[in-house]
């Protein structure tokens, strides 16, 4: 596992790029504004429009389980679910949705990852869709039904009416 992970930006005008290291937990959860550290203009051109590009890690247990308790921390600015949405951060999701006092609205982030992971290997444009993840990820949702419940007013309209035909709920 990395120590140390970069942010850069390229300055808009000239190309000119600057780099600073960060930490895992930094990276993880964009702690550092890079033009904080580094100035607001560029060094070669004084302009102050830049690409930034973040370094970022995958999220372990730990990493997930201090975002889901901390109402501070964000993995991105939106979308979380749809980063979360990704078969390698499965179990750890299922784990802390079982075994961690988390807060509502990062439950139902992580409720809605679930969803969106059925979603995906449902609709017919995905030409990668993966039919065992996506009835794996099911059955965990019909153990979870009453956090999902919990969940539906976060979940987006055209994913519920996908995903919940593909569930075993009462009310729909």
């Amino acid at each position: 596992m990395k120590d140390s992970y970069t942010i850069e930006r390229e300055c808009s005008n000239c190309g000119s790029k600057e780099q600073i290291s960060v930490s895992r937990r930094e990276a993880a959860f964009e702690l550092v504004d890079i033009n904080e550290v580094v100035g607001k203009n560029c060094k070669k051109c004084s302009a102050t429009k830049f690409i930034i590009y973040y370094q970022t890690p995958d999220l372990d247990f730990e990493l997930l389980k201090e975002w889901a308790t901390n109402p501070e921390l964000y993995l991105m600015g939106q979308d979380e679910e749809l980063l979360l949405a990704d078969e390698k951060y499965l179990d750890n999701i299922l784990n802390i949705l079982d075994n961690v006092a988390l807060l509502d609205h990062k439950r139902n982030l992580l409720m809605d990852a679930l969803c969106v992971i059925v979603y995906d290997n449902t609709i017919d444009d995905n030409k990668q869709k993966d039919e065992n993840l996506k009835e794996r990820v099911i059955k965990e949702l019909n153990k979870r039904i009453y956090q999902l419940k919990q969940a539906d007013d976060w979940i987006m309209d055209y994913i519920k009416e996908v995903v919940y035909p593909q569930l075993e709920l009462k009310e729909k």
